[in-house]
């Protein structure tokens, strides 16, 4: 009977192989090494081509037979081949340590890392995946080398710098051109949904750039939202809230403190000028009354919250491919009522018909609500709310009879000013925001290799703002309320049109090439209107017509064009040696008659030292590229029509009616041209112990001439200066990155990444001017006139802090007898004298801080345990200095507003200190900028900390929910630092002024944040 049996299952064996050698079915599934599903994974019949995607859930189905070799493909993983045994299969992908098929995102094209002779610094969204962010800039900050990126406005919605290499430019803008979905010149990255970025690609050197010609020399940042996938269709949702508190606040007077300080400016005061002398402001019993009194800071700081919903609608087929996503994000201000509301919607779409032909979009519409706090003012009697918390008594109470204080006291004391907190909750102070950007393309190959590819994009910005300062207000009651209402429209298109070739001529040489022509418009408008005198405050800025003071209204138009030619091609030779050559020219309608085109080429060539036959004696080199690129690439980032005679409006009152004319403002420039950048670069690309750490080292060195500078010219002409092309800076630096894996187990993982960048800048021609004095500053500070915070030296970098070097304070009259000084008294602060002429004036003035760091650097350790995930992100910047302004205010005497708690420790005789001069002393701010003030801004910050756990599916839920996922993060967690303000990352003056860098006049301050969130996989 068992005879029988095993010949029956024998038989059955037999039948079942002669089934399958034919062609049938065959279904499997496709897991990661943690037995994740993969979807997406390309599997292809090597012997018939035909193909197939995994699911959602990686799961596939292929006519196939026995025999058949099936080929599993996926970026990120190692191609597996398999040979078919039955009609199930169950693949394990292993992780491609190596990135060198990585492809990079370039200049009107994508390139493999291993086949780039450029530098090319690159971020995915994978990388960031566990971290929340909030901002674009928050994805690069600290993660790219030789790329510093600076929070100009730390409040919602507030901008940020970016420099790449250094600062180039005087005149012009520094900032690099940003190329959002292949469409450059796309403006800020604010309104930008940070969920929808696939990747960020910098490109640094002049092989990269140049292809980008006259708007090249600042660096290119290349984003890349998300497309759609074949072969899957998913939901996903994300959701996080956290609270934000201010990080780091001023340590100020209390109410008797500042009491005390009053009384002893009074007292000194009546001792040195007898004539005037007056009562105390406070008596022993009201000082003994006054207790602590009112923290202004606690009064404008809350804590806020801070909460983002994403929601991605992801799929399609090999054909068709899209990405639908909706975004709401609302972020509420530390300083009372202020924050930022943006809502997106994005919707990418590609299409393939036929063999040749496919064509897609990508799509934006971005709304933003941003309710801004009236902060980096210019001082005064107008403040605005962080100054004014800082500055005003806190024995003031917030509110009087049940309604807001109006005015600092005691009357005759203390300087004039309003109630921070009404001047916060009663203003208005409102922009509105609607942003569309989108990009349509068609791409048809004509022969095999040869494509052709147009596209045509546009991005539009309207935007509005609402100001209303009540009549109720400290601030608004001089013009009985004030009103004012603003519109704005920035609106480019662009087309451009590419023809490539790409081509394997043979085993030994392959060539790419590409060339293209291309036409962008940039058309701006804007209007306001503004009244003031308001006989109610009900209905705001909604009515400016009720004002009875009506103000002049403006309005302005500008336009400009450019058209371009470019050209690239990339040569191949036994896949070891590589050139790259770039052209590209330029014609923009800002530049003189003379030169409306510019001209921009590059060469690159690059090595491949590990295909070279004797690395294979050195097995623990996994790779090895050597690479040099020159070139040039240009700067035309300058307001329009600066090249022909432009007119001013003049308008006077005669006979009680408005007069109006024009005069000529400038002098014309036919010849003005683009400022050029001519470039060098050296990198190394390493890679050792099968890709378990990878470098890239580069050394560059970039000189621009032609600067677009003010050059001051004889008044007889009719004009102070003129725009020329004139001046030079340089910058040399050298960056490294370095990642590593130190632990790669199946259970726990552990990787770093390292990146150190330093730049020397160094101004070499001023047009024959040896120094220029720049730098702004409030008149409210220095209103005898500063002489700028700044110098502009031949030999020294932007950015060079000029002033008075403080020594200590005067101690007794003898000292002071004995130096020969004249004008200052014991408990003044004491200034060097260079030149021994026994007078402290702008001759001795010099260099006192500088405020480009020596390096900056970020570190990133990511830890993978099973389901658990910790990402730790460390920045530092290093040998920088920051002006802080704020001092001024909180340590001058002649500034009756309340100071910081360590003025208690003040001078107050011989001896008694020698940093913080007396109550009444007015020296510092009639003297100007001094390095007592230009204060250390190096610091090292945990930035990040987060922590991600992927929850376990249960069988009864695995068919409706994919993944699922929990997390939390802290942000701005510590930060050691010796600088005393809110913040060492700040600049006051943000975008608005290149050479007012790393200045701090009541910015806003950065927040701690913590935020908890979810996500979800359908």
């Amino acid at each position: 009977m068992m005879k029988r049996i095993t010949l029956l299952i024998a038989f059955l064996q037999f039948c079942c192989m002669i089934v399958f050698a034919q062609t049938g079915p065959v279904t499997g599934t496709v897991k990661d090494k943690s037995n994740n599903p993969i979807p997406g994974v390309s599997v292809k019949v090597k012997s018939s081509g035909a193909g197939t995607l995994t699911n959602g859930e990686g799961k596939f189905s292929i006519t196939a037979k026995s025999g058949d070799v099936l080929i599993f493909t996926s970026i990120g993983f190692i191609t597996q081949n398999y040979t078919l045994t039955s009609g199930s299969v169950n693949i394990t992908l292993a992780e491609d340590n190596t990135d060198l098929d990585e492809v990079v995102v370039v200049g009107y094209g994508t390139q493999k890392k291993k086949d780039l002779t450029g530098a090319v610094s690159s971020i995915t969204a994978k990388s960031l995946e566990n971290v929340p962010i909030t901002r674009v800039d928050q994805m690069i900050q600290g993660r790219a080398s030789g790329v510093q990126v600076t929070q100009t406005q730390a409040q919602p919605g507030g901008t940020v710098s970016l420099r790449i290499r250094g600062t180039n430019s005087i005149n012009s803008s520094n900032e690099p051109l940003f190329v959002i979905d292949g469409f450059p010149g796309a403006g800020n990255l604010s309104s930008i949904n940070p969920n929808d970025i696939q990747s960020i690609d910098i490109l640094k050197d002049a092989s990269s750039i140049a292809i980008y010609g006259s708007r090249g020399a600042n660096g290119v940042v290349i984003v890349t939202t998300k497309k759609g996938a074949a072969g899957q269709s998913s939901i996903n949702f994300e959701a996080y809230y956290g609270l934000q508190k201010v990080r780091n606040p001023y340590k100020m007077m209390d109410a008797t403190q500042y009491g005390n300080y009053l009384n002893d400016v009074q007292r000194l005061t009546n001792i040195e000028t007898p004539a005037s002398a007056k009562a105390l402001p406070y008596t022993d019993a009201q000082l003994a009354a006054l207790g602590k009194g009112t923290d202004w800071q606690n009064e404008i700081f809350r804590t806020a919250p801070i909460s983002n919903y994403q929601l991605n609608f992801i799929g399609g087929t090999a054909d068709t491919k899209y990405n639908l996503s909706m975004n709401y994000f609302d972020q509420q201000g530390i300083i009372i009522n202020s924050g930022y509301k943006r809502a997106s919607v994005r919707f990418n779409l590609d299409k393939k018909v036929g063999e040749k032909l496919n064509f897609g979009f990508t799509s934006q519409l971005t709304a933003g609500l941003d309710k801004r706090a009236l902060v980096n003012t210019s001082g005064g009697s107008n403040g605005g709310v962080l100054l004014e918390a800082l500055r005003i008594n806190p024995a003031v109470p917030v509110f009087t009879n049940g309604d807001y204080t109006v005015q600092n006291g005691p009357t005759g004391y203390v300087f004039a000013l309003g109630n921070p907190v009404a001047y916060a909750n009663k203003t208005t102070n409102q922009y509105k925001n609607l942003r569309g950007l989108m990009n349509f393309y068609g791409e048809y190959e004509i022969i095999k290799g040869l494509k052709w590819k147009s596209t045509f994009g546009t991005d539009f910005n309207l935007q509005t703002r609402d100001f209303y300062v009540p009549s109720d207000l400290f601030v608004g009651s001089n013009t009985l309320g004030t009103a004012r209402k603003e519109y704005a429209d920035n609106v480019s298109w662009v087309n451009e049109n590419t023809l490539t070739y790409d081509k394997q001529i043979n085993k030994n040489n392959a060539i790419n090439v590409i060339g293209g022509f291309s036409m962008q418009e940039f058309y701006n408008t804007d209007f306001f209107a503004a009244s003031n005198n308001f006989f109610t405050n009900v209905l705001g800025v909604d009515n400016i017509g009720i004002g009875a003071n009506v103000l002049v209204p403006g309005s302005g138009k500008v336009k400009n064009n450019l058209a371009s030619f470019f050209g690239r091609v990339n040569y191949r030779l036994m896949d070891k040696y590589l050139v790259t050559f770039t052209m590209r020219a330029d014609g923009s309608s800002k530049f003189g008659a003379n030169n409306k085109w510019g001209y921009f080429p590059s060469g690159a060539i690059a090595w491949r030292v590990i295909a070279e036959d004797f690395m294979k004696t050195l097995p623990f080199v996994s790779d090895l590229k050597l690479r040099a690129s020159y070139g040039v690439s240009g700067n035309q980032e300058i307001d329009p029509y600066q090249s022909i005679a432009r007119y001013s409006v003049n308008g006077a009152t005669l006979g009680g009616n408005r007069v109006v004319g024009v005069s000529p403002n400038n002098i014309p420039n036919p010849n003005l041209a683009w400022e050029s950048t001519a470039s060098f670069d050296l990198g190394l690309d390493l890679a050792l112990f099968n890709n378990r750490i990878s470098l890239t080292a580069d050394y560059y060195s970039k000189k621009t001439k032609d600067l677009l500078l003010n050059v001051s010219i004889p008044r007889t002409a009719g004009y102070s200066s003129i725009l020329l092309n004139a001046g030079g800076v340089s910058n040399k630096g050298f960056e490294l990155a370095i990642n590593t894996e130190n632990i790669n187990g199946k259970k726990f993982q552990w990787s770093t990444n390292l990146n150190f960048s330093l730049n020397r800048n160094k101004v070499t021609d001023l047009a024959g001017e040896k120094e220029r004095f720049v730098g702004d500053a409030s008149s409210a500070l220095f209103p005898s006139g500063n002489g700028g915070t700044s110098v502009l030296r031949v030999g020294e970098s932007i950015g060079s802090f000029f002033g008075y070097r403080f020594l200590g304070i005067w101690q007794t009259q003898a000292e002071i007898d004995a130096s020969g000084i004249k004008g200052v008294l014991p408990g003044d602060p004491r200034y060097a004298d260079l030149t021994g002429d026994q007078v402290i004036d702008a001759k001795d003035r010099e260099i006192i801080g500088h405020a480009q760091p020596d390096f900056i650097y970020g570190i990133t350790n990511n830890f993978t345990f099973g389901r658990l995930n910790l990402n730790i992100f460390i920045q530092g910047v290093q040998g920088d200095e920051v002006l802080n302004l704020n001092r001024y205010e909180m340590e001058s005497g002649d500034f009756t507003t309340n100071k910081l708690a360590s003025v208690v420790n003040r001078w107050t005789g011989p001896n008694t200190s020698n940093t913080i001069p007396k109550a009444n002393s007015t020296l510092r701010r009639r003297t100007g900028v001094t390095s007592d003030v230009v204060e250390n801004g190096s610091f090292l910050r945990l930035k990040t900390v987060s922590l991600a756990y992927n929850l376990p599916i249960s069988k009864g839920l695995g068919k409706t929910i994919k993944s699922a996922g929990i997390f939390a993060t802290g942000t701005n967690l510590l930060t050691f630092t010796k600088y005393s303000g809110y913040d060492p990352e700040v600049n006051s003056f943000g975008l608005s002024n290149g050479l007012s860098l790393n200045t701090d006049y009541n910015a806003y301050p950065t927040a701690r944040t913590f935020t908890a969130g979810v996500r979800l996989g359908f």
